[in-house]
Parts: structure tokens; sequence; C-alpha cells
């Protein structure tokens, strides 16, 4: 690629979350004009427990939220904006411009055709691969909102804007090679600190200190009071 070549964003739909070439359908979009911004959204899902009696909630976490991604995308028919070359971005449409100018209802149905059409194999909206430069994001639709923003005099759109929130598709694959293993359902092994106790370790490990017993018999402690510091305890799966 030169120094300053123009590439546009691409959204191609997949029709599972492999996203491997043979799920690759023939659906594909190319923007107008690539977006000014995208923002990433991360967060956490928590859980809120409270003691018998007590005033305030215990807050633990209970697994990271959903990974989205935002975009504005412009459907633009005023002739200005020309789909595979230059073009000015400009809010009227200019006198002597081509007659075939791009029809926006149109452009916005095949764009939704890649992003919001049900996989008739899933039952579910495709899965949708963006790519711009550095970003490959694979995702699937969540939300979208298509905003008018000009008309012809016969009421026709020639302007419009979607806004779209896309969450990240990650199957099992991908999933077991980035999670933490922090899981509760595998073994884990942790090395005991100064000030540490069993039953806050357990409230670390499982999120409830009631398994302080059953984990110091699994170690063979005979004082569960007393941990020395550089101790290796076993914390086993829990019952689900």
């Amino acid at each position: 690629m030169s120094l300053g070549e123009l590439k546009k964003m691409k959204l191609v739909a997949y029709s599972d979350s492999s996203f491997k070439p043979a799920s690759k359908t023939s659906d594909e979009y190319e923007v107008l004009i690539n977006p000014e911004s995208y923002a990433i959204s991360y967060g956490t899902q928590l859980n809120q427990k409270s003691a018998q009696g007590a005033s305030e909630s215990l807050t633990s976490v209970n697994k990271r939220a959903p990974q989205s991604i935002t975009f504005k995308f412009l459907f633009d028919g005023t002739g200005v904006i020309k789909r595979g070359g230059g073009g000015l971005l400009s809010g009227l449409a200019v006198p002597g411009l081509p007659a075939d100018k791009p029809d926006v209802i149109k452009d916005f149905h095949d764009f939704k055709k890649v992003v919001y059409n049900y996989s008739g194999g899933t039952h579910q909206p495709r899965f949708v691969q963006l790519s711009w430069g550095p970003l490959i994001y694979n995702c699937q639709l969540i939300r979208m909102t298509l905003t008018f923003k000009l008309f012809s005099p016969d009421g026709t759109p020639i302007r419009a804007e979607a806004d779209c929130t896309f969450q990240e598709a990650i199957n099992q694959d991908k999933l077991s090679l980035i999670e933490n293993r922090l899981s509760p359902d595998l073994t884990h092994v942790r090395t005991v600190t100064e000030g540490d106790t069993l039953p806050l370790l357990c409230y670390r490990e499982y999120g409830d200190s009631k398994y302080y017993y059953q984990v110091g018999q699994y170690n063979g402690l005979t004082d569960f009071k007393t941990l020395t510091p550089g101790t290796k305890l076993v914390f086993p799966p829990i019952a689900k």
C-alpha cells in the first residue's frame, strides 16, 4: 500500500462465529466514507451480596461483560460523495452532478443485509467482521438507529446516518486461549502471603468464605486460624 492511499472500512458477513473462509458469505459492504471515530466499551458484571443484618452490600466480580464497539455510518444520495471515487462532503446537492446519484434507501438495505439480516442456518443475525487499517473486529450487531438527515422536495431521503453498536463475538476456541482461567470449576494453587486467612483466600477464590473448612481438610491443615506465609494451598473445584 502506498503512503496516503485511501482504504475504506469493509464489513464482511459470516455464517458462524468461527470467522473461517468456509463460513464467509457472498455479502459484504464497503462504507461510503470512513467514520470520524469509533468507541470501544469494556465492562464487568458484578454480584451484589449482603450478609443478614448488614447495612451495605458486598460486591464481587461475576465475569467480564462482552466488549462492544460503536460506529456512525453515513449514507449519502446527494451525489457529492461518490462511492469508489473522490467527491466533497457537503450537505447540499450541487447542480450539474450526474443523474445516477446513489440511492440512500438501497444503500442502507445493502448495509443491513450484511449486518442485520438473519442467517437461516443459525436463526440469528449474521456474524460480521469489521476491517479498517489495523482494526479487525469480529462481532454481531446488537443495536442500530437510522436517522434521516436531508430530503429532496418530494420527501425522498437523500442523506442518513446509522448509529450502530456491535458486540464482540468470541467462540469457545478463542475464549479458551484468552481467558484468565479464574473459574471455580478449575483447580488452582495459591501461595499464602502475610495477613492471609483461609476464609479470605476462599472468598477470593470462590466468592464465598464458607468453603474454608473443606479447603483446610483437603490440604491437611490442622490449624485453620494460622497460615504460614509461603505455604502453597490447593483450591479444588467446587460442586455446582
